[in-house]
């Protein structure tokens, strides 16, 4: 499928079916958001859809995060190296936003979750830090 012909919506089915296997309702196009899925009482679930990796992307999804933790972007899983570096670098991304990753191959619907949603919790290097005050302390 050349990347002309993709659209948003191409994505939407492959998700719901997912979704609704793991017990959940979805409705889309609901407010803002993309994909809503709720599931009992539980927090809302939104998936934020798009064609590509764009900023506009982690802006919504991070808008998205004033409604409910359980957010995630979605995007149409494609070949080459290309996409294999974007993917891992955006997946990296997510994880330091606390935003979840899903990726959709259209050829056949399947749908992959790279990352959950987690709570944003960065990792310090001790190392880079000493080396950091250690350039701060020698400068003038």
């Amino acid at each position: 499928m050349a990347s002309s012909s993709i659209r948003e919506t191409d994505l939407y089915a492959p998700i719901k079916l997912m979704l609704e296997g793991q017990g959940y309702s979805v409705k889309g196009e609901i407010g803002a958001a993309d994909i809503v899925a709720c599931r009992g009482d539980e927090e809302p679930l939104i998936v934020e859809l798009k064609t590509s990796f764009s900023l506009s992307l982690f802006h919504q999804a991070v808008a998205r995060q004033a409604v409910t933790d359980n957010v995630y972007i979605a995007v149409p899983r494609k070949r080459g190296t290309a996409f294999r570096k974007s993917l891992k670098a955006n997946t990296s991304l997510c994880r330091r936003l606390g935003v979840g990753l899903v990726t959709v191959r259209l050829a056949d619907g399947a749908v992959e979750i790279h990352a959950d949603p987690t709570p944003y919790n960065p990792r310090k290097s001790k190392r880079k830090r000493e080396n950091l005050l250690k350039e701060f302390g020698k400068r003038i």
